[in-house]
């Protein structure tokens, strides 16, 4: 699957269609998850594998690109990674996948696994060095991959200044971030933006592959510069996270000889949501929006809370998150926004059935929570599980 100097150019005009992926992140464990979750979605995204294929194969894809971060990690299970073999092997097309920061080559690798070395499909190819590729005719593909996890220099910065031959488009698969994004700017493996626009701009290069961001994500003003993200998301805050890039490459330098159109290819959702309230009531539009979303098992909410509730609307609160968990793949409690004060003087407190040490307790509580300091939110749950211990209503 190197490139060959028999390979024939393409006439006038030719062009090509790829997929381009990135950070598949096999193996990848969420603290967020409990077990039965966390299985179905690492197996989540091996399945994202076979739908990459399926797109591959409606769309006539010639190959597939994944740029960087295949596995979470070096050290990953051999049943993750038999099972990626597996689905890789459900691609037609050749693919090419680029060793990043979270499996860079370095000694004891995934990549010089013996189980990866049996397993791998022939059609399948690790970039493992600059080397160009020629999928089919008139078309190079020139990966960059991560031989440290601290790389001292812009990674593309090799690969990005020398032309291909006349005639060939040049695909480049790299992996980090570009300067224009990164928030520290001093660090060394960023990727110049300037000097990969004016490799473009220059037609060394016709198209860069981008991995590391999981946000999709367009880099410029060439359309030319892309980071698929994830295909299953990782984190709330990503953008458009699940999805593969159709793309198209034509000889020219106009919009008009290049298309990247996301297809779809992401089944979990990880989901923000800062709700405030203001009386027991507001929590039920909380209770409405959780009972209507679509997918839960494959949905996570990170839930946010502010404002005041009584004790027994805090005690609801607490019974409506539970009883979501048990549906929803996980529900997490925001502590950056979770924020409940709770009204010390509830009457509901005054009926419910305890007395002795119990009742004094509880009198102790709703000081603590009156007091404003710092052990009155802990009062306040340490009352709201009292009242729904003692069967307060909800």
């Amino acid at each position: 699957m190197t490139s060959t100097t028999s390979v024939p150019h393409p006439p006038a005009g030719a062009g090509v269609r790829f997929l381009h992926s990135g950070d598949w992140q096999l193996g990848m464990m969420r603290r967020f998850l409990g077990p039965e979750a966390q299985a179905r979605y690492g197996q989540a995204r091996l399945d994202a594998i076979e739908r990459i294929g399926a797109v591959a194969a409606r769309t006539g894809a010639a190959f597939v690109v994944v740029a960087g971060d295949v596995f979470d990690a070096n050290q990953v299970d051999r049943q993750v990674v038999l099972r990626a073999c597996e689905a890789l092997r459900g691609i037609a097309c050749p693919v090419y996948l680029l060793p990043g920061n979270h499996d860079s080559l370095e000694p004891g690798s995934v990549w010089t696994s013996p189980t990866l070395a049996a397993h791998l499909p022939k059609h399948v190819d690790v970039l493992r060095d600059t080397t160009p590729r020629r999928p089919v005719d008139g078309v190079e593909v020139v990966g960059a991959p991560w031989r440290t996890r601290r790389p001292l220099a812009d990674p593309l910065a090799e690969v990005a200044s020398d032309p291909p031959a006349p005639g060939v488009l040049r695909v480049v698969v790299g992996h980090g971030q570009v300067d224009s994004l990164a928030p520290d700017l001093d660090e060394p493996a960023l990727i110049r933006r300037e000097a990969l626009e004016r490799a473009i701009a220059e037609g060394r290069i016709h198209y860069a592959a981008l991995g590391d961001r999981h946000s999709l994500t367009s880099v410029g003003d060439s359309g030319r510069i892309w980071y698929a993200g994830t295909p299953e998301p990782t984190r709330p805050e990503e953008d458009h996270p699940g999805e593969v890039l159709v793309v198209e490459l034509r000889h020219g330098t106009d919009a008009s000889a290049r298309t990247v159109t996301p297809e779809r290819v992401g089944t979990w959702r990880l989901l923000s949501r800062v709700v405030e309230v203001d009386g027991d009531e507001s929590l039920d539009s909380l209770a409405s929006w959780l009972g209507e979303q679509p997918d839960k098992t494959r949905t996570v909410v990170r839930l946010g809370v502010r404002g005041t509730l009584s004790v027994s609307g805090l005690t609801r609160l607490e019974m409506l998150v539970d009883a979501q968990q048990e549906v929803y793949a996980a529900i997490q409690r925001w502590n950056r926004h979770w924020d409940v004060g709770v009204t010390p003087d509830d009457a509901a407190l005054d009926h419910l059935p305890v007395s002795g040490p119990a009742r004094a307790a509880m009198e102790e509580l709703r000081l603590a929570v009156a007091s404003g300091t710092d052990d009155a939110a802990s009062a306040a749950d340490a009352l709201a599980l009292l009242h729904r211990l003692a069967g307060g209503a909800a």
